[in-house]
């Protein structure tokens, strides 16, 4: 990996009347500015020991930009000076445009807690991702070297605290602009471990897969890693092609895996608390749809067709395979990104979240609803535009599962899960695109601030 100085912009402030606890919330953003909706990433790092914050400003223009020249030529777009014009003539992936296509592979999207007060930014299908450390304020941008190959990195890594090594996924560009065509081809993938600073990195698995890698998670021994695409391709029956879950066993070097497409929409798995060996995937069930330009930038958001309702599948692995042995649906259950699965009072629960506007708790054992959460808006907003319905982002368990914390694209909120009441609110001044994946971690040993109340 090679490190690169990126500028940004800290606004530090405190959180008033916010409850106390051991818990640090990082939420990775795209913020509007004056100019236009869709004008920065944010991300926002909110110390709930100390009530004190900071958010990291940066122009998407910089995180586009180390990473470019290798999107054309991986796009088979050459040339000198009027080669970064041919981009706007073809159409990517789910027919989208240039501009739309960019959005997509850059916007901070998930964000892995790697010790002593730093998370890495990871971003949906770039060339790298950005390091914040919360002690020194600083932000650095990992890309991958150009040695790598033609690969970009998938939406998430896993980090071993035990050797502090990262395990990330990376997808052939030029094969996934070739699968465009063809929904059926297979990618030249990969699962590979690095660390921080090093160039080295350590391939664990490799070999025909998929493209838009968006999450892997490994078991508690160490012995199954797993790595989800987010596939929303269509086949000719205007289907969607169904995602693919690879399942490798860590200890063979690859040798033992096995390959799942029972799911629509495979984006996200997370293995449970108390058994590592069951584990929950997500079934998202929508399709991204080409937006016109002027109700993507209106909105900044992309057109989300439904293809029915979402679902969580539980499974386990053995030595014979994966089994499922659960699954939970219901016909009002409408999901774009988060699942988890946490402890709540000796209660094993999953929080999903429901479009546009509500969360479901789920009984992890039995797979069944508990309560179904209507999260509200704060009477007086401070939007800088107050008749844009507000939507559900980004949801999380605090580290003790006493608390949810819940991102809309207009407030920060604090959700007590005995209650289902909101405790603390936050009325954001600005608009945010948030479908993404805030963090909650009890790495809070940080936190001073000199700047103003946003309470």
């Amino acid at each position: 990996m090679r490190s690169h100085n990126i500028p940004a912009k800290l606004e530090e402030f405190s959180l008033s009347f916010a409850p106390v606890m051991d818990a640090v919330v990082v939420i990775p953003t795209v913020r509007s500015t004056w100019k236009m909706k869709y004008g920065e990433h944010a991300y926002y790092f909110l110390n709930f020991r100390t009530l004190t914050g900071f958010c990291v400003r940066i122009c998407h223009g910089d995180v586009i930009r180390p990473g470019f020249a290798r999107f054309k030529r991986a796009a088979s777009i050459r040339g000198g000076l009027f080669s970064t014009a041919r981009c706007f003539l073809r159409s990517y992936h789910y027919n989208f445009s240039f501009l739309e296509q960019m959005m997509l592979m850059t916007v901070p999207h998930t964000v892995t807690d790697v010790g002593a007060g730093r998370f890495l930014i990871n971003l949906w299908s770039y060339y790298g991702y950005l390091l914040v450390d919360c002690h020194t304020k600083s932000v650095t941008y990992h890309t991958l070297e150009e040695s790598e190959g033609d690969h970009v990195l998938g939406s998430q890594q896993w980090f071993d605290p035990n050797t502090h090594e990262l395990y990330a996924m990376s997808y052939s560009l030029p094969e996934s602009f070739e699968r465009i065509s063809n929904p059926a081809r297979t990618v030249s993938s990969r699962i590979f471990r690095h660390k921080i600073g090093s160039a080295a990195t350590e391939t664990v698995w490799s070999g025909p897969l998929s493209d838009f890698l968006h999450d892997i998670v490994v078991n508690k021994d160490r012995r199954y890693g797993v790595a989800c695409e987010l596939g929303m391709y269509l086949d000719r029956e205007n289907n969607i092609v169904p995602s693919k879950v690879l399942i490798v066993e860590l200890g063979t070097s690859g040798s033992r895996q096995w390959q799942l497409d029972r799911f629509v929409v495979a984006a996200h798995a997370q293995f449970d608390p108390e058994d590592s060996e069951v584990i929950y995937f997500s079934n998202h069930n929508f399709q991204f749809e080409h937006t016109p330009l002027l109700n993507l930038l209106k909105n900044a958001a992309y057109t989300v067709k439904f293809r029915g309702p979402a679902s969580i599948f539980k499974y386990r692995l053995a030595t014979e395979g994966p089994r499922e042995i659960g699954v939970f649906t219901r016909p009002d259950f409408y999901r774009l990104t988060n699942m988890h699965v946490f402890i709540h009072r000796g209660r094993k629960m999953i929080a999903a979240m429901g479009f546009p506007d509500e969360i479901l708790l789920i009984d992890a054992d039995k797979m069944a609803c508990i309560w179904q959460i209507k999260v509200k808006e704060p009477l007086h907003q401070r939007c800088t535009r107050a008749d844009t319905p507000a939507m559900i982002g980004t949801i999380a368990p605090s580290p003790d599962g006493a608390k949810l914390f819940v991102q809309t694209t207009k407030s920060f909120q604090v959700v007590d899960v005995a209650s289902v009441q909101s405790e603390y609110v936050w009325a954001s001044g600005r608009y945010h695109a948030c479908s993404n994946h805030m963090l909650a971690s009890s790495s809070a040993g940080w936190g001073c601030v000199t700047g103003k109340d946003v309470a």
